[in-house]
C-alpha cells in the first residue's frame, strides 16, 4: 500500500514549490503565506481559502485538513517544517512576517 494512502494525507503544492525553489534559488521570498500559529493569534484576519470560492475561510480549511483522517493536506504541520527550513536556508516570509525562533 502506498505510504500517502497509509498516512491519510498528501503534500501540498506549496511544499513542492518550496522544495523546487530551495533547489534552484539562493534566496527565497515567500509572500502571503501565514505561519503555523497565525490562526490562533489575536486579531488574525479571516480571508477566503480560494479567491474564487467566497465563504471558505483559510483557517477553517487548514484545521479541517490538519485533522481529517484521509485525503487532507497537513498545512499547519508543513508550515512548522517550512519555519525549520528557513533557519537553514535563506527563506524570508512576508505579509505576514514570520518570527523564527
Amino acid at each position: 500500500m502506498e505510504l500517502r494512502v497509509q498516512s491519510g494525507s498528501y503534500l501540498s503544492t506549496g511544499w513542492f514549490t518550496l522544495i523546487l525553489a530551495m533547489d534552484a534559488c539562493y534566496r527565497i521570498h515567500v509572500y502571503g503565506m501565514i505561519n503555523d500559529t497565525y490562526c490562533k493569534s489575536e486579531g488574525f484576519r479571516k480571508v477566503p481559502y480560494h479567491y474564487y470560492e467566497p465563504g471558505r475561510d483559510e483557517c477553517d480549511e487548514y484545521y479541517l485538513h490538519e485533522n481529517t483522517p484521509y485525503g487532507g493536506h497537513r498545512f499547519i504541520t508543513e508550515k512548522k517544517v517550512f519555519a525549520k527550513w528557513a533557519k537553514k536556508h535563506e527563506i524570508i516570509f512576508t505579509h505576514p512576517n514570520w518570527t523564527l525562533s
